[in-house]
């Protein structure tokens, strides 16, 4: 069912470790049955894990981590409501707490980055990576599934088709966002090919597709070459334009439309970023 969310195998993989330590504690406590377990079991959960230390750090687990375990269960429980299985009640609300800090990098060192970058087969890829993930604000687990006719010349269009929960979107490419992208395509991507065949636009040297994991190492080379010293990843050059976006005018309805947001709720957040900057 996550993947069908087009959920990133890292998150899959953490989700699934989350439900295991959920139903082993319920296990361990007598409930063998999903449509045994009580709101007050729950509750029990959670006030044990925020005893419980970190294997990595040896300290009590963050408040960040525990909301991780709610937001999971919260996912479960509706995908038992959709499959149309049992009605499992999380009776856990967090208030009053402090989001992450979400990380926005300024137009200047969004240039810094641009202008680090080589005049190799590496670096032509580079710009056009930054040119997806900032210029068309495409997320890691979307860039990675895009194929070279995704990319629409002629119409000035890049095709996303694996978007969150697989809606399809078009993005706008245009000035040195759709050069970079296709000087990637005429020049370093044959050459990086060889006689190879492949269909994805993101490559290695080898020929073979690039996994999320490979973008995100080349990116915080980048970073540490532009002594960036905020603590960005792929997703901040997300962050990063749209918020750009807002400051330049644009309404946050097509901001929406631009990220393959469902619904405004998740855009009103650039709104605060947006008065801080």
């Amino acid at each position: 069912w996550l993947l069908l969310q087009n959920y990133a195998q890292k998150s899959i993989k953490s989700e699934v470790e989350r439900l295991r330590r959920f139903i082993n504690y319920m296990e361990a406590n007598g409930v063998l049955e999903m449509s045994e377990i009580k709101g007050e079991m729950v509750m029990k959960y959670f006030e044990v894990l925020s005893h419980q230390k970190s294997r990595k750090t040896g300290k009590v687990l963050k408040q960040s981590t525990i909301r991780n375990h709610l937001t999971t269960l919260n996912r479960f429980t509706k995908y038992l409501r959709l499959t149309e299985q049992i009605n499992l009640v999380i009776p856990v609300k967090f208030k009053g707490e402090v989001k992450s800090e979400i990380v926005v990098l300024s137009k200047g060192e969004i240039e810094q980055l641009y202008r680090v970058t080589g005049s190799d087969l590496l670096g032509i890829r580079d710009r056009m990576m930054l040119s997806i993930f900032y210029g068309c604000g495409v997320r890691k687990s979307e860039a990675v599934h895009i194929k070279i006719q995704d990319v629409l010349e002629h119409q000035n269009l890049l095709f996303i088709r694996t978007g969150k929960g697989y809606r399809e979107r078009y993005v706008p490419m245009v000035g040195r966002v759709k050069k970079d992208i296709v000087d990637y395509l005429v020049t370093a991507r044959p050459m990086m090919m060889g006689n190879r065949k492949s269909e994805a636009l993101f490559i290695g040297v080898n020929g073979r597709p690039l996994k999320g994991s490979s973008l995100y190492e080349r990116f915080k080379k980048l970073v540490k070459l532009s002594r960036i010293e905020k603590k960005a990843g792929l997703h901040t050059l997300r962050h990063s334009i749209a918020t750009h976006l807002l400051l330049n005018g644009m309404k946050l309805s097509e901001i929406a439309k631009f990220l393959g947001h469902q619904s405004l709720e998740s855009t009103q957040i650039y709104t605060h970023l947006k008065d801080e900057t």
